[in-house]
C-alpha cells in the first residue's frame, strides 16, 4: 500500500471504517481527495460575500487576519483595535478571517445609524437569551427576567454583604505578605472568588453551600477548558471536524454533561430541602411549560454564571487598582461612604440605587474603561444602511469596538482615554447615549447586569469603609495586580 493510501487510511481512521481500503486503488483515493477538495472549494465560494461601496464605489477597507489573529480578538484584542485603526482611522471597516466578514464601528455617529429604523432582528449566537431575538427572546427571557431584576439585586444585598465580608475575611488569610494591620492581594484572583461565591448564589439560593461550590468550580476549569479549545484550536471552526471524537469534542460533552447534571443537582436539592430557588421558577420554562429547551435553560445560565464572573471579576480588580492610583478620588468616596452612613434614616438600597453618587459615577467610569468584552456580539442589520459615507446591506454582521467607541473623543473630550470618574456629574446620558456600551450588546440584553453592578457596589463600600487601598512597590516577589489593604484607625 503507497503513502498516499495510509495518508489516507489515516484520515479516515476516526470514522472507524477502514476496512477494505487497504486494497483502494490509487486512482481512487485520488478521487476522493479531488471531491474533498472541490467541496472546501464550494463552501469558500459559498461563504461570505460582503461588499460595502461608499457613494463613489469605493470598497471598505478589510482588515484580514489569520486564525491566530482571531484568538487575539478574544484573548488581545487591542492588537486588533489599533490594526484596525491604523488601516481605516475614523471609517468604518470590515474585518476578514476567511470566509467570514464582519464590519466594525467604533464611533456614536456609526452606531446611531446602525441602531436607526432597525428592529435588530438576528443576532449570530447559539441558544442563551443574550444569544436569542423576537419571540424567541421574549419567551426565555420572561422565565429569567423576574430573577436578574434590578429588585430582586436589592433583596439578596444583605446576602451580597454578608458573603463580602466573609470574602475579606479570607482575603486575611489568604495573603501573599501580611503586617500589623496590612495585607497584600493579588487583585486579579482575589476579585474572582467573590462573584464566583455569589453570582451563583443569586440563581440557586440556599442550595448553593459550599459542597456546590467546590463542584461548580471543578465545573468552570472543565468550561474553561472546553472554551479555549474552541477559540485557540485551528479545525474547531468547521462544522465536519467537531463531528469527529476529537479531545476538544470530549472535552465538550463532557462539560455539557456535567453542567446539566450539576444543574438538575441543585434543583433536586432544593426539593429536598424544601427551599424556594429562582433556578425552580426558571425551569418551569422546560418542564411543564415546554417553552423553552433544555439547552436554552443551559446555556443561559452559562452566560449568566460564568460570563458575569469573568466580567464582575475583572472590573472590580480595575476598580481597586484605579483606587490605587487616584488616592484622592478614593479619599473622596471614602468620605462620601461615612457621610452617607452617617444620616439620620440611612437606606443602603437607597445609596446603592442613586445615580448621582461617586460610587455610581466609580462604577460608570470603570465599565467604561474596562468593558464587559472589546468586540461585541455580532448583530446583523435588518435593512440596507448607510453608515459612515458607505452603503451597508441587509444582514451584514455588525461588531462594535466598544472600547474604541467608550473612549471616543466626539463623546468624551480629550481626556476620553483617562480615569476621571467624575466626569459623569455634567454629563446627561443622552450625550453618551450612542456613545457608551457597558455589557457587550447594541441591544443591551445582558441578564446579569444589575446583579454585577449591586455586587460591585457593595465590595467597595465594606472595603473602602474597612481599609484604605495603596499601590505595592514593584520589588522580588511583587507581581503586577498587587495591592496593599491598610486597615483604617
Amino acid at each position: 500500500m503507497n503513502p498516499i493510501d495510509h495518508a489516507f487510511i489515516a484520515l479516515l481512521r476516526p470514522f472507524g471504517g477502514t476496512e477494505g481500503l487497504a486494497h483502494t486503488s490509487r486512482l481512487s483515493v485520488l478521487a476522493c481527495v479531488i471531491g474533498l477538495l472541490i467541496l472546501a472549494f464550494v463552501f469558500r465560494r459559498n461563504g461570505n460575500k460582503l461588499k460595502c461601496l461608499d457613494m463613489d464605489g469605493v470598497p471598505m477597507k478589510e482588515l484580514g487576519i489569520s486564525s491566530t489573529s482571531k484568538t487575539a480578538m478574544l484573548f488581545q484584542p487591542p492588537l486588533i483595535s489599533k490594526h484596525g485603526e491604523k488601516l481605516a482611522h475614523d471609517e468604518p471597516y470590515i474585518i476578514r478571517s476567511g470566509k467570514h466578514r464582519e464590519v466594525v464601528l467604533h464611533t456614536a455617529e456609526h452606531v446611531r445609524e446602525f441602531l436607526r429604523n432597525d428592529a435588530k432582528a438576528d443576532r449570530l449566537l447559539g441558544q442563551c437569551v443574550g444569544a436569542l431575538n423576537g419571540k424567541k427572546w421574549r419567551v426565555v427571557r420572561s422565565y429569567f427576567d423576574p430573577a436578574y431584576s434590578h429588585n430582586a439585586s436589592l433583596v439578596i444585598l444583605p446576602s451580597f454583604q454578608n458573603e463580602v465580608v466573609k470574602w475579606l475575611n479570607t482575603l486575611k488569610n489568604d495573603s501573599l505578605r501580611t503586617g500589623v494591620g496590612r495585607l497584600v492581594v493579588h487583585a486579579p484572583t482575589s476579585c474572582k472568588i467573590l462573584p464566583l461565591r455569589v453570582i451563583p448564589q443569586s440563581f440557586y439560593g440556599e442550595a448553593y453551600d459550599d459542597d456546590a461550590y467546590t463542584k461548580l468550580v471543578r465545573v468552570s476549569q472543565i468550561q474553561g477548558q472546553a472554551l479555549k479549545y474552541a477559540v485557540t484550536g485551528r479545525w474547531q471552526k468547521y462544522r465536519w471536524f467537531n463531528m469527529l471524537p476529537t479531545p476538544s469534542r470530549r472535552q465538550l460533552d463532557r462539560y455539557h454533561q456535567d453542567w446539566q447534571a450539576f444543574n438538575l443537582e441543585m434543583l433536586e436539592t432544593a426539593r429536598k430541602k424544601g427551599l424556594a430557588i429562582p433556578a425552580e421558577n426558571v425551569f418551569k420554562g422546560v418542564q411543564p411549560d415546554d417553552a423553552m429547551s433544555m439547552d436554552q435553560y443551559l446555556q443561559t445560565i452559562d452566560e449568566m454564571i460564568f460570563t458575569n464572573i469573568d466580567i464582575t471579576a475583572s472590573v472590580l480588580a480595575f476598580m481597586l487598582s484605579k483606587l490605587t492610583k487616584h488616592p484622592d478620588f478614593q479619599q473622596k468616596l471614602y468620605e462620601e461612604i461615612v457621610a452617607q452612613k452617617a444620616e439620620e434614616g440611612f437606606n443602603l438600597n437607597n445609596y446603592i440605587t442613586r445615580q448621582t453618587t461617586l460610587l455610581h459615577y466609580l462604577c460608570l467610569e470603570s465599565v467604561r474603561l474596562r468593558p464587559a468584552t472589546w468586540f461585541s456580539v455580532p448583530e446583523c442589520t435588518t435593512i440596507d444602511k448607510v453608515i459612515g459615507r458607505y452603503k451597508i446591506p441587509a444582514q451584514t454582521p455588525i461588531i462594535i469596538d466598544v472600547r474604541r467607541l467608550n473612549t471616543n473623543a466626539l463623546t468624551w473630550g480629550p481626556d476620553g482615554a483617562e480615569f476621571r470618574p467624575e466626569r459623569f456629574a455634567s454629563l446627561s446620558p443622552n450625550e453618551y447615549r450612542y456613545g457608551y456600551m457597558r455589557f457587550g450588546v447594541v441591544s443591551g440584553k445582558c441578564l446579569g447586569k444589575h446583579m454585577a453592578v449591586v455586587l460591585m457596589k457593595v465590595a467597595i463600600i465594606t472595603v473602602l469603609e474597612r481599609y484604605k487601598i495603596e499601590e505595592v512597590e514593584m520589588n522580588i516577589g511583587v507581581k503586577d495586580g498587587d495591592l496593599a489593604f491598610i486597615k483604617r484607625k
